[in-house]
């Protein structure tokens, strides 16, 4: 199950930030384990043109997946294309690490490559 961290808003939802909502859906279901986003549209992040401000970024707590964390973000990048998007643990090790997906920066993503799957 994907759950949502209290306090999370999602005031902004792109289309490619639905691809990744999906992505974590089924990333959930196929490794049976719950995800939770931690960050959305809120918060403080890189300046106004933050990929999270454009509902195209989430976060995604990995502290508390043990040896699960490589497992999960190999599978949600296997099922988002790398060449619209890319992943990584950021922070690791700390009390902050998260996965923080997004769709990759200049880059033009469209949504009908997505529906044919």
């Amino acid at each position: 199950m994907v759950k949502i961290k209290p306090g999370v808003k999602f005031t902004t939802i792109s289309p490619s930030g639905y691809v990744i909502l999906e992505a974590l859906k089924r990333t959930s279901k196929f490794l049976n384990i719950d995800l939770t986003i931690t960050s959305a549209c809120e918060g403080t992040h890189s300046g106004v043109d933050d990929p999270h401000y454009l509902g195209e970024a989430y976060d995604v707590r990995s502290k508390d997946l043990g040896d699960n964390k490589q497992l999960v973000l190999e599978h949600v990048r296997g099922l988002l294309d790398g060449n619209d998007f890319y992943s990584f643990i950021e922070s690791p090790g700390t009390i902050n690490e998260h996965f923080h997906i997004q769709r990759k920066k200049n880059t033009i993503f469209t949504i009908q490559d997505y529906l044919a799957d």
